[in-house]
Parts: structure tokens; sequence; C-alpha cells
């Protein structure tokens, strides 16, 4: 694989291939770029027959904070709807790409993984976190909503309208207890915790696994899954074009005062 990428790290080690999310300055956030190129190394490493297994992580102590809102921001000023549908499409085809991708898929989960990360570690095959790990979809805390609306499929009912519609964050120990994460590693151990995984769903023939992996996610589409998904997408694309005080105010103080600032102000309102 001899494809460069600006935005992730890809490495092989044995037959796993790694995906590293590569921005660490802001926690691994994700800008079109950065969706674009995680779509290209999947369809990479799908073709890659030595493959048979992908690990999706990121760099420097943090998964991904999710969507890059100043970025986002940046990108929707002035666009119609079909705009902000394009704006979530990158995001959301590399989510589909994983829900279907023929190989397992393990999410690596270290410090934060929030918003649309964590509907695409959610899509993911398994879920390993670090002991220390915060998991969340804080969408509702900045005026948006989540453009892959798989939370209430992978959890109960009362624990997706907490999840959701509070944005309160989960720790990695309550993640698990609550179905959304396989395995708590401890502290420095994930990269031995996914190679143990790595190696025993190696073990399996790949045209059997993925036979079986098709007939649960088929389950969940006859049930409306991708229906499901649709309505969230065009519940995002309408949140776009509400007009309310709060989050004018705040995507003022973003491109006014940065990220950070904004975030501190906004989150005075939920506590």
């Amino acid at each position: 694989m001899t494809r460069g990428f600006e935005t992730l790290e890809i490495y092989r080690e044995m037959d796993c291939g790694w995906v590293t999310f590569s921005r660490p300055k802001v926690m691994n956030a994700f800008d079109r770029r950065q969706w674009t190129e995680l779509n290209e190394a999947l369809a990479d490493f799908e073709q890659d027959e030595a493959i048979r297994c992908v690990v999706l992580r990121g760099s420097g102590g943090n998964f991904s904070s999710g969507y890059d809102l100043p970025a986002a921001l940046a990108e929707l000023a002035g666009v119609a709807a079909e705009g902000v549908r394009e704006h979530i499409r990158p995001g959301n085809q590399a989510c589909w790409r994983v829900w279907r991708f023929r190989k397992p898929v393990i999410a690596a989960i270290e410090g934060y993984c929030l918003g649309g990360a964590f509907e695409l570690s959610m899509a993911c095959d398994f879920v390993l976190a670090e002991e220390g790990a915060m998991l969340g979809e804080p969408e509702g805390r900045v005026a948006a909503s989540a453009p892959f609306l798989i939370t209430p499929w992978v959890m109960g009912l009362r624990h997706a309208k907490e999840l959701l519609l509070t944005g309160d964050l989960l720790t990695a120990a309550r993640a698990e207890r609550i179905g959304l994460v396989n395995e708590l590693c401890p502290p420095g151990q994930i990269e031995s915790c996914v190679r143990r995984w790595a190696r025993k769903l190696g073990g399996f023939s790949s045209e059997v696994w993925y036979a079986n992996k098709l007939t649960v996610n088929r389950s969940y589409e006859i049930m409306g899954f991708a229906a499901a998904i649709a309505m969230g997408e065009d519940a995002f694309v309408a949140l776009s074009f509400i007009q309310d005080s709060f989050k004018t105010e705040l995507f003022d103080r973003v491109r006014r005062d940065g990220f950070s600032s904004a975030i501190k102000w906004a989150q005075t309102h939920y506590e």
C-alpha cells in the first residue's frame, strides 16, 4: 500500500491494517479531507487480500473529538440544504463502509470519542476502550444532531435518549455496562488487547465470517436501520436551518473567540 495521506497514518502489522487519525492538535477532529482519506484507506484495505482485520484509532491520546466545528462552519456558510447534505456525505459514507466492510473492523478508543467519531466507532464490528476513555454524542449541546443516527440501534431507549438528548458523556466502564464496548483495556494496554482480538478474528475463514456478519447486519436493516439513518440525515439538514438565539451566539463565539472558548461558554448552559 503506497498511497500517502495528510490526515491519517497507515501501516500494516502482519495481516492487520491500522488506520490512525492524525490531527492531534484538534483532537483528531474530522474535516472533509480526513473523512475522504478514511474512505480511501478503507477501500485500499478491503481490496488487499493479505489484510484480515482493520483497526481504527487516534493519535495523541484521543480517538477523535468528532466533526471539526470551525471547519464545518466555514464550509456551510451560506449553503442551501443540498450543501449541508453534501457536507455530511463523506462521514456517513465512511460509517456505511465500515458497517458493510467485508473484514472485521475494531475501534480502539483512548481519550475522547465524541460526535461523528462516536457514530463511526458504533458502526465498527467491535469496540475496545481504554479505562479512562470518555464517549458520547454532545451534538445537542452545540445545536446540532447526529448525522449517522446509529445510537438508538446499539443501546436501549432510555440510554439512547440520555446520550442524545442531554449530551452527557459516558465513562468507558459505563459504556461497557450498557453494551457499547466489548472490552475494557488497562491503561497502556489497548494495543495488546487489539492484537489479541485481531489474532482471534484472523483464524476465521473470511467468507464464513463475512456471511455471518451479513446475517446480523441484515436483521437490523430489516427492522429499518437504513431508513432510520436516512431520517437522521434529514433531521441534521433541517436543524441546520432552524433559527435559534443560542446557536447564533455559539457560532459567533466560535468565529470570534475560537472553538475552545465557545464550548466553555456553551457548557455553562448545562451545569
